[in-house]
């Protein structure tokens, strides 16, 4: 390939940086459209803001490629691929403003158009288009935008002067190629634009995803890498995107074997040079250990600096005794991995000057045999010119044997590698005794992690049987171990406490941005109700998910974790699935689902949400309510109620999701459960079938009674309570039918009438009162002795919400 053709991957580079800096026009579409969703068919949905930055990712990747010349500066087309990338932006602008603002238009109109631009509440354009593209654009990209989809109406701007014209065959492209990536995955993708560029210039390279959710993201992207040409490789092509085991790219074939050789190289790079990961030594002031250092191929050089950072942080804290060190030389960096193999892990005590032999004994007999190692290496480090030479020839003496500590016994990345690229995820079984736990490879190392470890070292596995002291793990889980205590470290997640993974995904194909990858974010502890960092939401980047670290406390407390988890979902227009650490990351239709979830969050419903939001009001059939915007706001009402009743563990004392619990949980733990108006909006958005019946029954009581003495509790569900234990005791008495009927609507009639405040009782309006509940009970499927009487109390507090709106109503 020509150095010219490699500058592709740079054009498109330079492409991404402007749809990303200065006025980011990704972050604006995410927080704009991230909780809206982009289809109906919510097994074939993603968020609308995923799915408009996936059309508008393709578009631009597309154009760049084909249309940018190899003897061309893509300098020049800079307003072209502004202007392609804010009519894809744009695309959808009728779904936008009904799902955003309520407003109905019939495709992309000129009403949906000017209504974006100029809404009736608000300041308009939401995405920023015209501060990235500036003035002076709508016609032209109302006319790209009429010809992005074929079936758009485009005779209000067909005589439309415009000189981007050109750009409408990459709209199309952007935006069918999108829509085919939510209903058939890459291959589709593949197929799609093949129609368009021919099968030679298309190429989807496929992969086996690893049990290691984490370097199964490191290959995957390391493989983009090499593609796009950011290794020593020139690159064979502009990446059009990815699933967690497709890559999809367009440009000249690479061959599979060359592939695998540089991703094998460059992703030791990768994981153990980028600031993305970092490993640690284990470090105290009487203890040392390579720990991970010693099982990852990474350049000797990189480990011992490594060692040396630890060193230093150390003394510049002070331990032992030591005083904190104000300065250390950066030329003793060189000496600490040698001293830390000496002294510590070998134990010496013997040196051949005999000015530092009397240095230590000295600091021995002065401190003891414990403290002597850390009190010998800051000697060293205060009188480091004075012994420079002992340091120098001692260090040459002592770096082979270090460099053979820090040599791994076994080839972590080349095993990993093997299982991406060949499938070899489960290579030949042994018997339990050398399973690797985790993913069952033959192994023969014990996993010795600690009281502070991910899961503890001796705790029980399947794979191990009950009297063996120690699991075993492989090379790879190893490492896999390793990358995922970095991510809970930089997450401020302690691996001390129950650990759960959040992977939060666009889609499972992502269309490639090659910009500002951030793996993840500190976003989910789940002690309040405001995220700590957000960054997450606003990276469209080349990671394929992103790996948060969770932990539980307990249920409680996990109910919380949830929600923060699913209002993030919502803030990024991403998907999430929440798992144990250590397993495959597995996609789902859904926009969240919780492989973990516990009995109270299945009850409420809040182990599994399909949608965004709402189905929109024309599609009358499969409806649902399973979104976040219904989980959520079940969330916020559970914890305003639980605070103020000061309850301990708010999520946990309402069991179900139907409106008697719900209202008895509000009435029963708030002063003023009637006047809260995210409860009422909550009713009457997902429970409005049983809260217009309850409405009926309460104005029927009203009547019955009157309103003028009404002034309490008592006597606004006295009646209703009346009814209650009337029906409950024709049910024990084995009455039916018409008996029943009359047995009920007498014991009714009988005590509204014995109430002086309720004036005259009609008979009638006793038998529509009576009417009206058993009607509710057979609604709410209550009609069976146990469940009324189980639920008696809840359908009383029930009642009186609904009584008591009926007069708040009329305040």
């Amino acid at each position: 390939m020509s150095e010219l053709k490699s500058s592709k991957h740079r054009d498109t580079y330079k492409a991404h940086k402007w749809l990303v800096e200065g006025q980011n026009l990704y972050e604006n579409v995410i927080n704009a459209a991230g909780a809206y969703d982009a289809k109906v068919d919510s097994s074939a949905n993603s968020s609308l803001a995923a799915h408009i930055l996936n059309a508008v990712t393709i578009g631009v990747n597309t154009f760049v490629f084909n249309a940018v010349g190899t003897d061309e500066d893509v300098a020049d087309y800079e307003e072209d691929i502004k202007v392609l990338a804010s009519a894809l932006a744009l695309h959808d602008t009728n779904k936008y403003v009904r799902e955003a603002y309520g407003f109905d238009a019939d495709g992309n109109s000129s009403e949906a158009f000017d209504y974006y631009f100029n809404p009736e509440e608000g300041e308009g354009d939401d995405f920023g288009i015209e501060e990235f593209l500036g003035d002076g654009y709508r016609d032209d990209l109302h006319y790209l935008v009429q010809r992005t989809e074929t079936r758009e109406d485009s005779r209000e701007t067909r005589g439309t002067d415009t000189e981007f014209s050109g750009l409408a065959r990459y709209c199309r492209i952007g935006d069918q190629t999108a829509s085919v990536a939510l209903r058939d995955g890459v291959e589709g993708v593949e197929h799609k634009l093949a129609t368009h560029f021919g099968d030679k210039t298309v190429h989807r390279i496929e992969f086996t995803e690893l049990e290691q959710p984490v370097l199964n993201d490191v290959l995957l992207g390391t493989a983009k890498e090499v593609i796009a040409g950011e290794t020593d490789r020139k690159a064979s092509g502009v990446v059009i995107g990815s699933s967690p085991n497709e890559i999809l790219y367009l440009g000249e074939a690479i061959e599979r074997d060359d592939l695998r050789e540089i991703v094998e190289k460059s992703a030791a790079e990768n994981i153990g040079t980028k600031s993305e990961f970092s490993f640690s030594c284990k470090l105290n002031w009487n203890s040392f250990d390579y720990d991970i250092l010693s099982e990852v191929e990474i350049k000797p050089e990189d480990k011992e600096e490594i060692i040396a950072d630890a060193f230093r942080d150390l003394l510049e804290r002070g331990s032992a005794g030591v005083e904190p060190f104000e300065y250390i030389p950066d030329e003793f960096n060189q000496y600490f991995p040698t001293l830390a193999k000496s002294v510590y892990v070998d134990g010496r005590s013997d040196f051949d000057d005999p000015d530092v032999q009397d240095a230590y004994d000295r600091i021995k007999d002065e401190q003891g045999v414990q403290k002597v190692k850390l009190h010998f290496v800051a000697y060293l480090v205060q009188h480091y010119e004075e012994h420079a030479d002992f340091l120098k020839s001692f260090a040459r003496e002592v770096r082979p044997e270090l460099h053979d500590d820090l040599e791994p016994e076994s080839d972590a990345i080349g095993s990993v590698v093997d299982r991406f690229f060949e499938g070899l995820i489960t290579p030949d079984l042994g018997v339990k005794e050398e399973m690797c736990f985790l993913c069952g490879t033959e192994t023969d190392t014990k996993y010795q992690k600690g009281l502070s470890a991910i899961y503890r070292t001796q705790e029980y596995s399947r794979r191990v049987p009950p009297h063996a002291k120690y699991k075993s793990i492989c090379e790879v889980c190893n490492l896999e171990y390793a990358l995922l205590a970095d991510i809970c470290e930089r997450s401020d997640v302690s691996t001390n406490n129950s650990l759960e993974v959040a992977y939060f995904y666009f889609d499972d194909f992502l269309g490639d941005v090659r910009v500002r990858s951030r793996r993840v974010g500190n976003v989910v502890q789940g002690d309040a109700d405001e995220l700590d960092d957000t960054d997450v939401t606003t990276s469209f980047v080349s990671s394929q998910y992103f790996i948060q670290p969770i932990y539980v406390l307990g249920e409680n407390h996990r109910m919380a974790v949830i929600r923060q988890v699913m209002q993030t979902a919502q803030d990024a227009g991403m998907k999430v699935v929440v798992g144990r650490p250590f397993t495959r990351f597995e996609s789902a239709d859904t926009v969240f689902t919780d492989e973990e979830a516990t009995r109270p969050q299945e009850l409420l419903r809040l182990d599994e949400v399909e949608r965004f939001g709402p189905l929109p009001d024309f599609v009358t059939d499969e409806r649902t309510d399973s979104h976040l915007r219904c989980a959520l706001q079940l969330f916020k009402i559970m914890s305003m109620v639980g605070q103020d009743a000061n309850l301990s563990n708010s999520y946990l004392h309402l069991d179900r999701d139907t409106f008697h619990s719900i209202a008895n949980f509000a009435v029963v733990n708030h002063d003023n459960a009637t006047r809260l108006p995210d409860l009422r909006e909550y009713f009457e958005n997902y429970h409005a079938d049983s809260l217009m019946n309850m409405k009926t029954v309460a104005e029927r009581g009203i009547d019955l009674l009157g309103t003028s003495s009404l002034d309490s509790k008592y006597k606004k569900t006295k009646i209703f309570r009346e009814t209650l234990d009337a029906i409950l005791t024709a049910k024990s008495q084995g009455l039916e039918g018409d008996q029943q009927e009359e047995y009920v609507q007498g014991q009714v009639y009988a005590a509204a009438h014995r109430e002086k405040y309720a004036g005259y009782p009609d008979p009638e309006e006793a038998q529509q009162f009576v009417e009206s509940v058993q009607s509710y009970l057979e609604e709410e499927k209550l009609t069976d002795l146990k469940k009324l009487s189980d639920w008696e109390d809840a359908l009383v507090n029930t009642y009186y919400y609904t009584v008591d709106q009926h007069f708040e109503n009329q305040q």
